[in-house]
C-alpha cells in the first residue's frame, strides 16, 4: 500500500484524531466536592460561623460623601453593654469578696516608721491610722492667714498668721451662709417692695380714672 493510499485509508477509517462511537472516553468530569474546592469541613463551618458573626455585629452605613462602609451593628452595641455590665458586676463582686477586706486588713495593721537621711529610726513608730489623725490635726491647727494659706503656700512673703486654718473654715463658713440668708431677704424684700409699688400705682390710676369720668359726668 503507498504512502498516499494510507493516507487516504486513515482519513476514511476516521483516525484523523476524533474517538469513534466505539471508543470509551479517556477524560471523564471528577463529582464537586470540598476537597476539589481546596476546603475541609472544618474551614466550611469556620467560615459560615465568621460569615454569620459578621451579619450579626456589623451592619452597613454611610459617611456623610453618600459612600458605603461597615459599622457596628445595634445588636453589637446592646451585647457590648451587656457584657461590660456584666464584667463590671462581677469585679465589683470579686473586690468586694477578696480585694477591699485585704486592703482594709493592711491599711489598719500598717506601721509607720520615721527616719533620717542615713535610714536611722527616729521617733516611735504609729500605725496609719495614728498617722492619718495627727496628720489631720496638724492641718487643721496650722496657722494661716485671712486667705486661709499658711506661710509655705503663701510664698512666706509678707506672711502673718492671725489664725488657725480651722477658725478661718469656720468663719469662712458663717460669712457664706450670712451673706447668702442677706441677699434672699433683701431679695425677698425688694419683691415686696416692688409688689406694694405696683399695687398703690394700680390704686392711685382706679382713683384717677374714677376722677376723670366723675369731671366728664358733672360737666
Amino acid at each position: 500500500m503507498t504512502r498516499e493510499e494510507q493516507k487516504v485509508e486513515g482519513f476514511e477509517s476516521g483516525s484523523c484524531g476524533a474517538p469513534s462511537p466505539t471508543q470509551e472516553p479517556t477524560g471523564l468530569a471528577q463529582p464537586l466536592t470540598l476537597e476539589v474546592l481546596g476546603l475541609s469541613q472544618e474551614d466550611l463551618a469556620n467560615r459560615l460561623v465568621d460569615r454569620l458573626a459578621d451579619g450579626l455585629l456589623t451592619d452597613l452605613h454611610y459617611d456623610e460623601d453618600g459612600f458605603e462602609f461597615r459599622g457596628t451593628s445595634p445588636f453589637a452595641k446592646s451585647l457590648n453593654k451587656l457584657v461590660k455590665a456584666r464584667l463590671d458586676a462581677l469585679v465589683e463582686d470579686l473586690g468586694s469578696k477578696h480585694v477591699l477586706p485585704r486592703v482594709s486588713e493592711l491599711v489598719e495593721n500598717l506601721v509607720l516608721q520615721e527616719t533620717n537621711r542615713w535610714g536611722e529610726p527616729t521617733g516611735k513608730s504609729v500605725t496609719f491610722i495614728e498617722y492619718l489623725v495627727q496628720r489631720a490635726e496638724a492641718y487643721m491647727t496650722e496657722k494661716v492667714n485671712y486667705e486661709g494659706k499658711s506661710k509655705d503656700e503663701s510664698g512666706g512673703y509678707s506672711w502673718s498668721g492671725t489664725q488657725t486654718r480651722v477658725a478661718h473654715l469656720i468663719h469662712k463658713h458663717l460669712h457664706y451662709s450670712i451673706e447668702t440668708a442677706m441677699k434672699e431677704a433683701l431679695a425677698n424684700a425688694n419683691s415686696a417692695i416692688a409688689k406694694g409699688l405696683l399695687d398703690t400705682v394700680k390704686l392711685k390710676l382706679g382713683e384717677a380714672t374714677a376722677a376723670l369720668k366723675v369731671a366728664v359726668t358733672t360737666k
